[in-house]
């Protein structure tokens, strides 16, 4: 079985994620998970656990982050799909925390199978469902007015509503109003990102930390941080050596053009291996801190002194 996650809301793909792995382990009490990340290790790795066959069958959950991240894996994958060698007892999750280009070949093959899920930014409406729901999953009430002034502040950001709703929760005793999120809701930090990207690209080590702090200290959870910080190096990627006008690049992926310009001029700051060694090192912050190795602020300072050298 081949299950393929991917969307721009990732959030709640990694949600998805997480689901399936519970259910799978709750199903299968002494199943195998193995876990592969394409930005780390290489497609010999990766074949080796998908095609594994040992002496007593064995029921294996193999999840492979960022399938798409380069080309031998990519083109290993189709290879491994078109001659059928997975085996029956072998479950393959394939997960892609962005939207994926639809032109590869890959892609078009994943999003064929049955259990292919994509994970689309929320409109207005799906917004105010998303935190009218969190907000229920943490035991409150949210009132309508203040559903939809929180989603008008988040916009499409699952990861900065959860947390958002998650302080509003704490905050307020039982049902979360309109005022209270006028009084505790975050401003967008977008511009402290984009800050943080020009202090790594100048090395300014102490002025990416004094970033990361403020954040810290407004109660930004690690978790979305993180994820901010991945997104905004996936679109230095994607940009990098981006053909077209802004408007027409920013219209292909779904973005304001001044987003696309803004990161194309910080693209110019890095080259290409360097944007891969960084996505890689927040690839592995973020497995540290899912699997709670060391204090947060701590990683983090690991993270900027990394990308800071």
């Amino acid at each position: 079985m081949v299950i393929f996650i991917c969307g721009e809301d990732t959030y709640s793909a990694r949600e998805y994620l997480r689901q399936v792995r519970t259910q799978y382990a709750q199903k299968y009490a002494d199943a195998a998970v193995t876990a592969h990340d394409a930005a780390e290790d290489s497609w010999g790795d990766i074949a080796a656990s998908l095609t594994a066959v040992g002496l007593f069958s064995q029921r294996r959950l193999v999840i492979v982050r960022n399938p798409f991240f380069t080309a031998a894996v990519r083109d290993g994958i189709v290879a491994v799909l078109d001659s059928g060698a997975i085996a029956d007892d072998v479950t393959v999750v394939l997960f892609e925390p962005g939207k994926p280009d639809a032109r590869q070949k890959l892609v078009k093959r994943l999003l064929k199978e049955k259990y292919a899920t994509e994970f689309a930014l929320r409109d207005a409406r799906g917004m105010e469902r998303f935190i009218t729901q969190r907000a229920g999953q943490l035991g409150a009430r949210i009132e309508p007015s203040a559903a939809r002034a929180l989603g008008q502040l988040v916009g499409q950001d699952t990861w900065r509503a959860s947390t958002e709703v998650e302080k509003l929760a704490h905050a307020c005793a039982g049902t979360i109003t309109e005022q209270a999120v006028k009084e505790f809701t975050l401003s967008s930090f977008e511009d402290d990102i984009w800050q943080f990207i020009d202090a790594i690209s100048a090395k300014r080590k102490k002025q990416a930390l004094g970033l990361l702090e403020d954040q810290f200290q407004l109660g930004v959870e690690p978790l979305y941080l993180l994820s901010m910080l991945a997104r905004q190096i996936r679109l230095l990627i994607a940009l990098s050596g981006a053909f077209g006008d802004d408007r027409s690049v920013a219209l292909d992926l779904g973005l304001h053009p001044f987003v696309v310009k803004k990161t194309r001029q910080q693209a110019q700051q890095f080259t290409q291996q360097q944007l891969r060694v960084f996505h890689a090192a927040i690839a592995r912050l973020d497995r540290a801190l899912k699997e709670g190795r060391g204090e947060p602020k701590l990683l983090f300072t690991i993270l900027v002194d990394a990308m800071t050298r």
